[in-house]
């Protein structure tokens, strides 16, 4: 029986005997599985691993079952066979819940568009889609469908589509005009002209026709700006944004880093035909890691206001593969603390996730240092900055300023900004709102990872963000006591989760709601030595709770990578990522890898910075 004639079977299933239908598709699938799929959920049951009796021994029990992003191919997804029953399966449920109700237009004008597989070595399979209703793309509707055993077993998602009559709608705007209205939420001066698409804004589960509009210019911080604005097809209403900027033959080789003094790092030894004329000698390339490659601008300007910089240098090259030397100022060092940095969150995400490369791809990305920025070409608008930029898929660092700062190159810079990367390409939190500091807060979480996991003496793993750039040694942020880096016009991060939760504010601000938390569940309530003359336990937590421990930093990364992966979407809120943390422990514990009390202590931390469960949630509380 074809997958159209299941669907078809069910429609006419469901009509009669509601969820029964649900239950049907599912046994055919669990009937039909395919070749390989049976062995490796009946392997995984046999050998299901014992339970953990310490949670410290759950890091080597994590890689018995990886959950492998990016593995499958793009052109793949589509003939799947896990994609194709997902999709059905979905396809089923909506029928449904609309029951006799449905409309055969309306769900035939909805359709699943795979983006991402995870095939889990226990069987588990989770397959995210995003939509298109009537050929146009839902902003806020993507999902993930989580299977086992031919089941659809459950669904995350932010938002759902209550469908129409299925019929073709039609805007009453003109581009020109939604441009007009999308412009009036637009704080910022032009860097050029703006465009405009038609799409569907999942505004309170409605499918509402609405324009995209691009906007590219300057803040009034004279920061760049890349926002999409929504606005109503019909009368010209804001319905949301998003930024997309954030603004880190092989051999062995040595060189020079500004933090960690000298270094081994992977190289690649060429001939003079493949060093664009400069001899034979060595690359910054890394072919152990994807082929991933550093490159000198030259200290190329990028204007904040009409964007250029010269991005076409050819990798950094060396003739001895000893890079670089003691002085602070050699540009060498400075590749080599971006090289190293790569390879370092490369290597963590390997090893603690199974994912090669930022998109799981086995694909390097290309990083460029030496970079100062203007305004209008003529103000020096200075070098300490570093981003990810997503649409070129390449990191960019600043040189620093002059008894300022340092080139922003260190470590969890550099595992901060390619976790926008690897974001961008799973959950794909938008950068506005509470997705917006979930998008930094797991940028955060995972430089500090990475600092842990490289565990240099010369520079002590913390929880301090980017404490190596400011010469002055302040650091960026405190994942701690998020507040403490309010500056004095009274901008700065936030400790607790405010009732309402967050719409306009900056998300390297709401962020410190998601590293707070990250440091309960990873530390408990214990104060940084180098602030316990300052500060008391009562100071890290928003609710008075006393004695809260943590699990590990380790295994508090094992939780917040599984929710970000399978089940946070783009629109997620606080509350859905307390929700998918607290999922993703349970998770854990099912498999045999951590206690059961962890999930509790995931609640007990969420709750230590304000943040309750979505409304109706069955999810665990601290108290229960």
């Amino acid at each position: 029986m074809s997958s159209k004639q299941r669907l078809l079977t069910a429609s006419i299933l469901l009509a009669i005997t509601g969820s029964t239908a649900t239950a049907w598709v599912a046994t055919q699938y669990g009937s039909d599985r395919a070749p390989g799929m049976a062995g490796a959920a009946d392997g995984a049951a046999r050998r299901a691993p014992a339970a953990s009796a310490q949670a410290s021994h759950a890091l080597s029990a994590f890689a018995e079952a990886p959950a492998r992003s990016g593995a499958t191919p793009a052109d793949q997804l589509e003939r799947h066979p896990a994609v194709a029953r997902a999709r059905d399966l979905l396809q089923a449920e909506k029928i449904r819940s609309a029951g006799v109700q449905a409309d055969r237009n309306a769900i035939e004008a909805e359709q699943y568009r795979p983006r991402d597989l995870i095939v889990e070595a226990d069987g588990s399979q989770h397959v995210r889609f995003d939509r298109n209703y009537q050929g146009l793309p839902v902003i806020g509707g993507d999902l993930v469908a989580h299977m086992k055993d031919g089941l659809l077993r459950s669904v995350s998602r932010s938002l759902d589509l209550q469908l129409g009559r299925g019929g073709q709608a039609s805007p009453k705007l003109s581009a020109g005009e939604a441009i007009a209205d999308a412009g009036v939420h637009f704080a910022g001066r032009f860097m050029q002209a703006p465009s405009s698409r038609m799409v569907y804004f999942a505004k309170d589960n409605q499918p509402r026709l609405a324009y995209e509009v691009t906007f590219r210019g300057l803040n009034k911080f004279e920061r760049p700006v890349h926002d999409l604005i929504y606005v109503d097809a019909g009368d010209g209403s804001l319905l949301g944004r998003d930024s997309r900027i954030y603004s880190a033959e092989s051999v062995e080789g040595q060189g020079y880093t500004i933090t960690r003094g000298k270094v081994a790092i992977s190289t690649s030894k060429v001939g003079a035909e493949e060093s664009d004329g400069r001899g034979a000698g060595f690359l910054l390339r890394d072919d152990k890691r994807g082929g991933g490659t550093v490159h000198n601008t030259g200290g190329t300007v990028v204007d904040l206001y009409f964007g250029g910089g010269d991005f076409s240098a050819p990798p950094m090259f060396d003739k001895d593969n000893l890079w670089g030397n003691e002085q602070m100022s050699n540009i060498e060092r400075t590749g080599v603390e971006a090289h190293y940095g790569v390879s370092k969150t490369w290597d963590y995400y390997k090893k603690l996730y199974d994912r090669a490369g930022i998109f799981g791809d086995n694909k390097g990305v290309e990083s460029f240092v030496n970079v100062t920025f203007t305004i209008f070409y003529f103000i020096d608008a200075g070098g300490t900055n570093a981003f990810w930029d997503g649409e070129a898929k390449r990191m960019v660092y600043g040189n620093g300023d002059y008894g300022i700062s340092n080139p922003v190159v260190a470590l969890d810079v550099a595992g901060h900004e390619m976790s926008h990367g690897v974001t961008q390409a799973t959950s794909n939190l938008a950068y506005s709102g509470d997705a917006g500091g979930l998008n930094e807060a797991s940028s955060d979480i995972h430089g500090t990872l990475v600092e842990f996991f490289d565990n240099s003496p010369k520079d002590p793993p913390d929880y301090l963000i980017g404490e190596n750039v400011m010469l002055d040694g302040k650091p960026l942020r405190y994942m701690f006591k998020p507040s403490l880096d309010v500056a004095e016009d009274g901008s700065g991060s936030f400790d607790c989760y405010p009732a309402g939760g967050f719409t306009e504010e900056d998300p390297h601000y709401t962020s410190g709601v998601g590293n707070h938390f990250f440091y309960l569940l990873a530390e408990g309530q214990k104060v940084p030595k180098s602030h316990r003359k300052t500060l008391q336990p009562a100071d890290l937590v928003c609710n008075g709770a006393t004695g809260l421990k943590g699990l590990s930093p380790n295994t508090a990364g094992q939780i917040w990578y599984r929710a970000n992966t399978l089940y946070l979407t783009s629109q997620a809120s606080y509350p859905q990522a307390r929700e998918a943390t607290q999922n993703a422990a349970q998770d854990l514990v099912d498999k045999g890898l951590l206690k059961a009390s962890a999930v509790k202590t995931v609640a007990c931390a969420w709750e230590a910075v304000s943040v309750p469960l979505p409304e109706g949630s069955k999810g665990v509380s601290c108290k229960s």
